[in-house]
C-alpha cells in the first residue's frame, strides 16, 4: 500500500458515518455473525470488501493463531482498516486490489463476503466469486451474507455462487439486519 494515502482523503462525513454505523452501532451485528462462522482460530481467512474494517476486526479477534488477509479496492479505506486493526499486527495482511481480478491459488481455508457483492455489477460479482473459488483450498468455505433488496435478488446471487463452482454446505437462510434490510446468508464449499 502506498503511504501517500491517508484516511483524511476520504470525505469526513463518510468516515464518520462508517465509524458510527459500521464500527459503533453495527459492531454487534458483525460480532454475532463472526461468532457464528465456526472458526477454530487457526485458519487462513480471506475477507473481500474490507472497507474500514468493521467486520475484519472481529475476524482478526476470532483468529488468535490464524491469519487474515483483507482485500479492498480503495487504498483510503484500507488505511483506516490498518489503523483499526493495529493490535493484530503480524496476523493481518492488507491488500489493495480489485476482488474480481485478484486471487491467491489455494491459499485460504475460508473466504468472507459480507455486505460487499451487492455493490458490484453482476459480471464483476461473477468474476469475484470465481476468484474466491480459486483462492480457497479444496473444500474451503465461502461464508457470505448479502442484502437482497437492492443490487441483486437472492436467486441471482445463488445462481452466481453455483456457477462459480461452489456447492452448498448449509441451506441459505434469510433474515433482517438493521440498516441493511432483508438478507441472505449461507456457507458453500469450493
Amino acid at each position: 500500500m502506498s503511504s501517500s494515502f491517508t484516511p483524511s482523503r476520504l470525505p469526513w462525513l463518510e468516515v464518520a458515518a462508517e465509524a458510527v454505523v459500521g464500527n459503533g452501532l453495527g459492531a454487534d451485528v458483525y460480532r454475532r455473525w463472526v461468532a457464528g462462522l465456526g472458526l477454530l482460530g487457526t485458519e487462513s481467512v480471506l475477507e473481500i470488501g474490507t472497507g474500514g474494517g468493521a467486520c475484519a476486526r472481529h475476524l482478526a479477534a476470532a483468529l488468535p493463531r490464524g491469519r487474515l488477509v483483507c482485500v479492498d479496492i480503495d487504498p483510503r479505506w484500507m488505511a483506516i482498516a490498518r489503523q483499526r486493526l493495529e493490535e493484530f499486527d503480524g496476523r493481518v495482511e492488507f491488500v489493495v486490489a480489485d476482488a474480481s481480478t485478484w486471487s491467491r491459488a489455494g491459499a485460504f481455508d475460508s473466504a468472507i463476503a459480507h455486505f460487499v457483492l451487492h455493490d458490484m455489477a453482476a459480471t464483476q460479482r461473477s468474476q469475484t466469486l470465481r476468484r474466491l473459488a480459486e483462492s480457497l483450498r479444496r473444500g474451503g468455505r465461502l461464508h457470505l451474507r448479502e442484502p437482497v433488496t437492492h443490487g441483486m435478488t437472492a436467486e441471482e446471487l445463488l445462481s452466481q455462487v453455483a456457477e462459480a463452482g461452489f456447492r452448498e454446505l448449509t441451506a441459505p437462510t434469510t433474515g433482517s439486519v438493521p440498516l441493511m434490510g432483508e438478507t441472505i446468508q449461507g456457507v458453500w464449499a469450493a
